[in-house]
Order: C-alpha cells, then sequence, then structure tokens
C-alpha cells in the first residue's frame, strides 16, 4: 500500500482484479459508532472481503509505518467488518438451522438490524449481499488450511479473501479460531471483527459473536474519484 502525500489516503491496495483505496486514519468506536462515522465521512463501511485484501497488504510489508499500524490494531483490539450475522435454531422453515450473512446491514440507532423474513426473501432472489451457511461448519480452533475450506469463512469472505484470510492467519505461531455459535435455540443477531487473540501465543480471531459493546476500528474505503 502506498499514502499519499499531503492527503490522508492508503492507496493501491490489491482487491479481486482492482485496488482499493482507503481513507486515514481509521475510525474509531463501538461498531454502531463507527459506522456513523464512516457515513458522516461520506466514505463505504468496508465489507468483509475488502477488510481481508487490507490486512493481507499490510502483512506484505510489516515493517512498513500504516502497515504496522494496521497490525498493531489486530493485536491490540480489532477491525470491525461490516458483515451481519443472524443465527437461526432449528424450525419447520426453509432456511433455519444455521446463520444468514449480510454484507452492509442496516444500523438503526447504532444497533444492527437484520430482518429475516426480507432476508430469506433476499436469498432466494439470489441477492450476493446475502448468504445462508448452515450449521456444521467448523468452529473454533482450527488449521490454516481448514480455515480457508471452512463454508462459514467462504460466505463471508469470498473464495480470495478466504485465502488472504488464511494467509495472514499463517503468519501467527498458533492456529487461527473462528469464533461464532454452531448451533443456537433463538434467533441472535451478532456483527463481525478480526483481531488476535492470545492462547499460549497469538493467533488470528475470525469472530461473529459481537454485540455493539466495545472498542474497534474501521478504514472508510473510497473511490478512486473521493481519493484525487
Amino acid at each position: 500500500m502506498k499514502a499519499k502525500i499531503g492527503k490522508p489516503y492508503l492507496t493501491e491496495i490489491p482487491h479481486e482484479e482492482g485496488e482499493l483505496t482507503f481513507q486515514h486514519p481509521a475510525f474509531r468506536g463501538t461498531f454502531g459508532s463507527v459506522a456513523k462515522q464512516i457515513d458522516r465521512a461520506d466514505l463505504e463501511r468496508p465489507s468483509s472481503p475488502k477488510t481481508a485484501s487490507l490486512v493481507y497488504d499490510a502483512f506484505q510489508n510489516p515493517e512498513g509505518e500504516h502497515e504496522l499500524e494496521i497490525i498493531r490494531i489486530l493485536r491490540d483490539n480489532r477491525l470491525w467488518e461490516f458483515t451481519g450475522n443472524l443465527y437461526l435454531p432449528k424450525s419447520n422453515e426453509e432456511v433455519n438451522n444455521g446463520v444468514i450473512l449480510e454484507s452492509n446491514p442496516r444500523i438503526i440507532n447504532g444497533i444492527l438490524d437484520m430482518d429475516k423474513k426480507s432476508l430469506i426473501k433476499r436469498l432466494q432472489d439470489n441477492d450476493p449481499l446475502v448468504r445462508f451457511v448452515a450449521f456444521g461448519f467448523k468452529t473454533g480452533q482450527q488449521k490454516v488450511s481448514e480455515l480457508e475450506r471452512n463454508p462459514y469463512v467462504l460466505a463471508r469472505y469470498g473464495e480470495e479473501g478466504a485465502q488472504k484470510i488464511a494467509k495472514v492467519a499463517s503468519n501467527y505461531k498458533r492456529k487461527p479460531r473462528l469464533w461464532t455459535f454452531n448451533s443456537v435455540n433463538r434467533e441472535l443477531i451478532k456483527m463481525s471483527a478480526l483481531y488476535d487473540i492470545w492462547v499460549f501465543g497469538y493467533g488470528l480471531g475470525v469472530g461473529a459473536y459481537w454485540s455493539d459493546e466495545g472498542l474497534g476500528y474501521a478504514f472508510g474505503e473510497c473511490n478512486s474519484e473521493k481519493s484525487k
């Protein structure tokens, strides 16, 4: 990545077949407050795949000033990802006993809002911003190769993003962990975050169980026109 002199942007971050640009520095606060800050700055909330590209790029030059800053955020706090998780218990409905993931979900008064009925309709309409993963995927500590192929991780990050998250995880001494639920007895709405975990040594944590509590960071994304 490069920092534009005189302008607070991180640029030339490879993503899929293009590049990303993020405003610098990162916004800090609860999930809801960071979303509001990004919106007010007329920027885009970073999706999970784009967060994967940002973090992966940081590890390509871990001694760089801005790259090190991103790595330190992971180590000392967390990066919010704007992917909502709606956990569904077993029922008689067509979509149940799993988790619906939504990119850039609605946030009302600082609280994540996910409507099951409308999300199921979007799933049926093949909306690419909504995915469903049935329970049965591996949670907790796992090999890097297992994380890369994990159905939940693939749904959240996409194939390229899952590969990048796995490569990031390989930089740590300990195996990565997927912190999520493998069953629920009632509907739950949770947020996503990426961070380091300490279990006898650092490892990458992919979290999907957060409520709007605690502090985290996110870099607002801007298009090329805004970064000029």
